[in-house]
């Protein structure tokens, strides 16, 4: 559940996430930069930078990645200077990463630097000759494009950033997505999710569309970030409205940054939504339907494209004998999972108990179009067409049954039943 949380104790304003042995207090990360670009937080803290405040202890990002960002196994998003002899910069995110970069050489083009001959930056930007020289310098360089940015825009040269080549990265894909949610522009909302089957990327819209975080949106900055070690996927946190949070998932899919799934809530909810499907399972199996609904309702409000929270919830809704509600959440289920079976399977099962055959036949030949050894699906299938005397097609599905499991006393009795009823059926009339 989306709770406001500890507010930053300097700025009041953004999330306090983390714990600043300057001042022990929890403090937000843009704070944290204001703090530590002068060196003189404690050694111990991780996020405290290491080395000497000259021109070559800023970090810039390499090539290697987007914006510098290297690989670890969902590691933060770390900066790093094209020099790897040089320390990094501990950052949660690029959107910090950044920040620091900025803020910092704000802090450095203010002071004498060895690099320069113990010139000022900021003064030697006012002649013609000085900045010549940082221009020279810095294009020494390897610079990503918005750092590039960052020096033409603190010393009025030009380092042509504007020919640099920018990778954009999976904060920005996120950044672009949740701006375009907060405009209402709905239609070019499948652009942004992973290869998906169009009903399942429409139900997303669709579910996105009603949830009031999305809706009020109006101001988005990034909190965390992390990326695998083969690249290959990542994950990008956003703070909403300086209350809520809303994680994204994505994929490398084509080159390109794709979303494969949206967490209302921070990134290590992600890890807990099995769990959380299993204890609501648990609780479904002890009968303990109280606690089962306040968990199915609280993982709504976070796994809100979870088909797997659907289905717990339609199973709820069956064991309370609430028919009507329950085939919904399996309709539901179903629609944000085109491959998953058991949801579809579910709603057959409802139809066929409440005698609605043809749409029960329907449901159980769509469960066995995604799943085609499901034993229930085909013994049931097997049972409404011995009830319409359809012996032929009756037979046919118990043996389809028993052909994936010999062992499936149903099946095994029911082709018995139909064998019987063809071979009295085959049997001359005295």
């Amino acid at each position: 559940m989306q709770t406001e949380g500890k507010k930053c104790a300097i700025c009041r304003t953004h999330k306090g996430k983390r714990y600043c042995l300057r001042n022990n207090k929890h403090i937000c990360w843009i704070c944290c930069n204001d703090l530590r670009i002068d060196s003189k937080c404690p050694s111990t803290c991780e996020y405290n930078k290491v080395g000497s405040d000259d021109f070559q202890s800023s970090k810039f990002p390499s090539e290697e990645g987007e914006g510098g960002v290297r690989r670890g196994d969902f590691q933060s998003s770390n900066g790093r200077h094209s020099n790897t002899s040089l320390q990094r910069i501990k950052t949660d995110s690029l959107a910090e990463f950044y920040d620091y970069i900025e803020k910092h050489t704000q802090l450095w083009i203010k002071m004498e630097n060895a690099d320069f001959n113990n010139q000022v930056p900021l003064l030697m930007k006012e002649t013609e000759i000085g900045r010549k020289e940082l221009t020279q310098k810095l294009s020494m360089m390897k610079l990503d494009k918005k750092v590039a940015k960052i020096y033409e825009k603190l010393l009025d040269i030009n380092l042509y950033s504007k020919d640099i080549q920018y990778k954009i990265s999976f904060e920005d894909v996120g950044l672009d997505f949740l701006h375009t949610m907060g405009e209402e522009k709905w239609h070019l909302l499948s652009n942004y999710f992973a290869h998906k089957d169009p009903v399942t990327v429409n139900k997303y819209i669709d579910r996105l569309k009603t949830n009031k975080i999305v809706n009020d949106m109006n101001y988005i900055t990034v909190s965390a970030s992390g990326i695998s070690s083969d690249g290959h996927s990542a994950f990008s946190s956003y703070e909403i409205n300086y209350i809520f949070d809303i994680s994204l998932l994505f994929i490398n899919y084509k080159n390109e940054w794709k979303i494969d799934n949206v967490i209302f809530g921070e990134i290590n909810l992600i890890y807990s939504e099995t769990d959380t499907i299993k204890h609501i399972a648990g609780f479904l199996s002890q009968k303990d339907y109280n606690r089962a609904y306040q968990l199915i309702k609280q993982a709504e409000e976070i796994y809100f494209l979870s088909p797997d929270v659907q289905y717990n919830k339609g199973l709820y809704y069956s064991l309370k004998a609430q028919l009507k509600e329950a085939s919904a959440a399996f309709a539901e289920s179903a629609s944000l999972d085109v491959e998953f079976a058991e949801p579809v399977y579910n709603q057959a099962f409802i139809c066929h108990s409440e005698n609605r055959l043809e749409e029960a036949k329907r449901l159980y030949e769509k469960t066995l179009s995604i799943q085609k050894n499901n034993l229930n699906a085909l013994n049931n299938l097997g049972t409404i067409y011995l009830y319409e005397k359809d012996y032929g097609n009756a037979k046919y599905y118990f043996q389809q049954c028993l052909e994936f499991n010999p062992e499936f006393q149903f099946a095994i009795d029911n082709l018995k039943l139909v064998e019987e009823l063809i071979s009295n059926k085959l049997k001359p009339h005295s």
